[in-house]
């Protein structure tokens, strides 16, 4: 049995990275970039004006000044700005030669064709040529997870389409004679799905899709065959259930024999310790324990960061410091052990009630997740701790 960590450092090490594709900007939010992006542009690309006003000389601040004419944003003339006159101008517009300050129309008295200045300590209100960005500037780095903004950002520097990782194609299945899907009535012995629908709203999350091969039943010929089949068409192959040693848990051995190489089967981590995690040179598996709640840390904890790591990007989960406002503890502690916290009204995080892996509805009011790691067997109230934000 190896630690989280170090199943985490496996999976990440093996990944590969998929080809690139071109796709428009406006398409382009939660893709990874596969280029360094450089600015072909300087911004902005003239002295402009950052506010409606008058753009004057500085030295005439004190002088009744002549009304030259208007400038609109958008003005494609270069004007040259006498000593004694002002121009009016628009928010965005290129400010014009000889003039170093715009004084706020809010801050000025016009008297038919002059004006004469009420607030003589203005600002500048000037936007100077390259103040954001100049050409040939790094922009945007290679392997960037891109967000509204930064997709914004590259359409302030011109661009219409950028590089991309591919996204990599995702399998599911479930096991299980005890799983029926939701919609159905429940038989005695009987429960619901819940980890196809966990699992694929997961990946969504991530805006990938995956392709869903419903339940699969307790034998190792369907096993293997379900495996068999979906490795054919997929990157990444992801199973709940089957993986403990039962007499009925058909997913282990049927991974080792669909021509994947085995790199662990077992982690120090609750929930989720019976995770297989086999690949080859194109492809990787997951096989998870069948409780929701396993699923749910072992998703956000490796898988994602792996998917992540397949289209380029380093994901670093969001993780912030609290003060643990109820103590928490266990009496063993020979693996890491992850639990769902609340955030309290005093700005303190508490442990939700939870009974185990399969408790997946105490995560309805989860604010994140904490963990209590080998050898510690309690966090006191008052200490401080890490929480992952999921």
């Amino acid at each position: 049995m190896i630690t989280h960590s170090e199943a985490l450092q496996i999976v990440l090490d093996t990944a590969f990275t998929t080809e690139k594709e071109t796709i428009p900007v406006g398409e382009s939010v939660h893709r990874i970039l596969a280029e360094d992006v450089f600015s072909a542009i300087t911004m902005p690309p003239f002295n402009k004006s950052m506010v409606d006003g008058f753009a004057i000389q500085k030295k005439d601040i004190g002088d009744e000044l002549v009304i030259e004419g208007l400038i609109p944003a958008g003005e494609t003339e270069d004007y040259l700005l006498q000593q004694g006159h002002c121009m009016k101008i628009m928010t965005g517009a290129p400010v014009p030669n000889g003039a170093d300050m715009v004084v706020m129309v809010e801050d000025v008295d016009v008297q038919d064709n002059m004006i004469r200045i009420k607030n003589q300590r203005s600002s500048v209100n000037i936007s100077p040529m390259g103040e954001d960005i100049r050409e040939g500037d790094l922009v945007l780095p290679n392997g960037t997870l891109i967000k509204p903004f930064h997709s914004g950002i590259l359409a302030t520097i011109g661009l219409d389409s950028v590089h991309v990782y591919k996204k990599p194609s995702i399998g599911i299945i479930v096991t299980g004679n005890e799983i029926i899907e939701p919609g159905k009535k429940l038989e005695k012995g009987q429960i619901y799905n819940c980890n196809g629908t966990q699992l694929i709203s997961f990946c969504r999350s991530l805006d990938l899709e995956a392709e869903y091969y419903g339940i699969v039943e307790d034998t190792y010929k369907a096993t293997e065959e379900a495996i068999r089949f979906a490795l054919e068409k997929h990157d990444v192959l992801i199973i709940t259930g089957g993986v403990s040693m039962g007499e009925l848990d058909y997913v282990a051995p049927a991974i080792k024999n669909s021509g994947l190489n085995v790199c662990f089967d077992s982690i120090a981590a609750q929930p989720g310790r019976p995770l297989v995690f086999a690949r080859n040179e194109q492809k990787f598996c997951f096989g998870m324990p069948g409780n929701p709640v396993s699923g749910l840390v072992l998703f956000e904890t490796i898988v994602k960061p792996m998917l992540y790591r397949i289209m380029g990007h380093e994901f670093f989960a969001p993780v912030f410091p609290f003060v643990l406002g109820q103590t928490i503890s266990r009496k063993k502690a020979v693996r890491k052990s992850w639990y769902p916290v609340k955030l309290d009204p005093e700005g303190t995080v508490s442990p939700l009630i939870y009974h185990g892996s399969a408790h997946i509805s105490a995560y309805a009011n989860a604010f994140g997740i904490m963990f209590l790691d080998i050898g510690e067997l309690e966090k006191k109230a008052g200490e401080t701790i890490y929480v992952r934000q999921i």
